[in-house]
């Protein structure tokens, strides 16, 4: 593995804008990408990995956005990944049986991560391997995700990691998996796609992964079976909506009072943005970037694309803020937001945030009736 190969996250930057390499170094003045390159063990990786809370807690005073945030963070635990992956390789005593590729989803795959995360990868190598190069990538996942834990990432609770054989295989049984998923769309199947379809190579040779999504994306832009299944999901995460036109929240329990900002806001924009990103076959991974696109390529009204996007920036601002204060006050980190806690402004932007995920909603429902998906 040639740690130069430093894919960054989509869109990421010093700067929070553009693509290159890898973030964080820039004007927040945290210096944690360049921190990282130079920490040459496990505990000198830890300590940088520790301060990345801080991090994402400056760049919310440094007045950055929520968009930008995510992407340098993303930006840092691509970092992170790369030299636990370089100290992983050194410890190994023998040279990887073939080519490789360290590949992210989730979050991170979009480029949409915050501090409050776990783990979500997956690993490629190369066909025609010799035998025994299966356990060799195994023993490597089992170092670095054990490093990404030890660094503060969990683990996985659902198993989405190369230490898992489902998620370590080799270009051609991706790409058989990707094209399953596809072709025989049930609902364990669609829940697959949805993390196949955001994976993007963190280290290592895009060429042994992109390909293989790039015909996967092909084939299901034009399978309407999967493109029915992949919308119904998108439709059942349901922003907290009450019948009057209000924010809903629950009236006991841990959580009275309180949205969930990932599970009723976050979470449907993010699957509204890959089923229309789908529908045109396009290979962006954000979900502003699917949105923007979706709408050039006419899978999408241009309006309402851009009346979801502003939803998902005042959903992840939101967040952003919540997160900070937490950071602040050396509190646990959640996605809980106690309605009462939001200004006048903030109400009437999330309330428009939920209509318009809503709308959207019903207006996908209607379209896989009329088009018979």
């Amino acid at each position: 593995m040639d740690e130069t190969q430093d894919q960054g996250a989509p869109g990421a930057s010093e700067s929070g804008a553009g693509s290159g390499a890898t973030a964080g170094t820039g004007a927040e003045g945290t210096g944690l990408g360049r921190a990282l390159e130079q920490a040459s063990d496990l505990a000198a990786i830890q300590a940088v990995a520790g301060r990345f809370p801080e991090g994402q807690a400056a760049l919310q005073r440094s007045g950055r956005d929520a968009v930008t945030q995510a992407r340098i963070v993303s930006g840092w635990v691509d970092a992170l990944t790369r030299r636990l992956i370089v100290l992983a390789e050194a410890e190994m005593g023998t040279p990887a049986p073939g080519p490789w590729a360290w590949l992210a989803c989730g979050s991170q795959g979009r480029g949409e991560q915050t501090v409050h995360t776990d783990q979500d990868n997956a690993l490629v190598y190369g066909d025609d391997l010799p035998p025994g190069a299966d356990d060799w990538y195994r023993r490597l996942a089992g170092r670095v995700t054990e490093g990404l834990a030890a660094c503060g990432l969990p683990h996985c609770p659902g198993g989405v990691s190369p230490a898992n054989g489902d998620w370590r295989r080799s270009v051609g049984s991706w790409r058989r998996a990707l094209l399953t998923v596809i072709e025989a769309p049930g609902r364990k199947a669609v829940m697959l796609a949805t993390h196949y379809l955001d994976l993007r190579v963190v280290a290592g040779d895009p060429a042994l992964f992109e390909p293989v999504r790039r015909e996967a994306l092909e084939r299901a832009a034009s399978n309407r079976r999967f493109l029915a299944r992949l919308s119904d999901g998108a439709t059942r995460p349901r922003p907290p909506w009450h019948g009057l036109g209000r924010v809903w929240t629950p009236w006991w329990g841990a959580n009275a009072g309180r949205v969930d900002l990932k599970q009723g806001g976050l979470l449907p924009l993010v699957q509204l943005a890959r089923v229309y990103a789908v529908r045109a076959g396009l290979p962006a991974h954000h979900t502003l970037e699917r949105l923007q696109q979706a709408a050039g390529a006419g899978t999408l009204d241009r309006g309402e694309a851009g009346a979801l996007i502003q939803g998902y920036q005042v959903v992840a601002g939101i967040r952003a803020r919540l997160h900070a204060e937490a950071i602040d006050a050396g509190r646990p980190l959640h996605n809980q937001v106690p309605v009462a806690a939001l200004s006048r402004g903030e109400y009437a932007a999330l309330r428009a945030a939920f209509r318009s995920i809503l709308r959207r909603q019903r207006a996908l429902r209607r379209a896989v009736v009329r088009e018979g998906l």
